[in-house]
């Protein structure tokens, strides 16, 4: 409910009564300002690991791209024979019970208690170690005292300061329009753009969806001069369901209904409305949703309501809606990142610049 009524304060046209609340949010963005200063001076001490470290995490609320990333990272380095753990604070679960686990065997446990995103990764990762911990911290120095892991990647990791890393990938959403781009609650930043200094790789995704590109990477360049700059693309290449893996080109002649909690709904909303004959009704729901008997109830309706022959979702959402049954096919998205230079380029400077060569088993 407070975010879909913060979604339309953002998203509000310029003679909207919405701008009443704008007041509000600047001073809570002013507070939150504060406590994130607070939080970043608390936490000096780094605490060093035996073992490479790499973050994945971004500068603003939503989704910007970092659990395809994630993905692609761990599965790049199990192919060259590395043993990955993944870090992570599984957000969004309902449980505050820690675990270190293979990823098949995080396959079989709830969403509840992993969390949706670490779920599919697990998925698509069965040969991973996840440790998920309210302190990712906490989860990293567990994982790394098993001696099963190589490297750690952390989810979401870039304003977690009390853990050092060796590297500091951001991705940078191309999609966010400028004018919310201030900070939180004001805007959708978890820190200034400033924050852009401290990292080391920035991924800037979902340039097809940016109005300047050039414009974007100039700016980014010159805040931050010596971080590698990437432009990422997440490209849709099929579709799975329970029993199925079918290509993209299934939806060309079909009518759907869309449906995900994400946290930038509108860049998948486009996407698929270009691979579908008819996207009939496109739902965005919460970030992390929580899927009552109720939320899926009108998700079946709304269906048939349209008449739809197929009803699309995001992978972190399948996760919690397998089994229920709306009455037609459905499927999740299966994206992969693009990379401009290449994927390889990026796995190739992260082994060169964290040694890896030498513990290649």
């Amino acid at each position: 409910m407070l975010e879909s009524l913060w979604k339309k304060i953002l998203r509000r046209k310029p003679l909207s009564l919405w701008n009443l609340a704008v007041p509000f949010l600047w001073v809570m963005s002013v507070i939150y300002r504060l406590l994130a200063w607070f939080n970043r001076k608390w936490h000096r001490e780094k605490i060093q690991l035996p073992v490479p470290v790499i973050s994945v995490g971004n500068i603003s609320v939503g989704g910007t791209g970092k659990t395809p990333v994630v993905d692609f990272l761990a599965r790049s380095f199990i192919e060259e024979g590395f043993r990955v753990g993944i870090v992570s604070s599984g957000w969004g679960r309902q449980s505050e019970q820690s675990f270190i686990e293979p990823g098949y065997r995080v396959q079989t446990m709830s969403p509840t208690v992993t969390g949706d995103e670490v779920k599919f990764l697990a998925m698509q990762l069965p040969e991973a170690i996840f440790a998920v911990s309210t302190s990712k911290t906490t989860a990293a120095q567990q994982v790394v005292n098993t001696g099963k892991v190589d490297l750690i990647i952390v989810d979401d990791g870039f304003q977690h300061y009390p853990l050092a890393r060796n590297i500091d990938i951001v991705t940078y959403d191309a999609a966010v329009p400028k004018r919310q781009l201030k900070l939180f609650p004001l805007g959708v930043l978890r820190e200034s753009t400033q924050a852009l200094k401290r990292a080391d790789i920035v991924l800037i995704t979902r340039t097809n969806f940016s109005k300047d590109i050039t414009l974007l990477r100039k700016k980014l360049s010159t805040l931050n001069p010596h971080a590698d700059q990437y432009r990422a693309q997440f490209i849709i290449k099929e579709l799975v369901g329970k029993r199925q893996r079918l290509p993209v080109k299934y939806l060309s002649d079909k009518s759907v209904l869309l449906f995900a909690g994400v946290g930038n709904f509108s860049p998948l909303r486009k996407q698929v409305d270009a691979l579908a004959g008819d996207l009939k009704y496109a739902l965005e729901l919460s970030d992390h949703q929580e899927y009552t008997e109720d939320v899926l109830r009108e998700i079946k309706d709304l269906a048939s309501q349209n008449d739809v022959d197929v009803i699309i979702t995001t992978g972190k959402d399948w996760v919690k809606i397998r089994d229920f049954d709306f009455g037609c096919e459905i499927y999740y998205l299966v994206q992969t990142v693009d990379l401009d230079p290449g994927e390889e380029k990026l796995v190739a400077r992260l082994q060169k610049a964290l040694a890896l060569d030498k513990r290649n088993a």
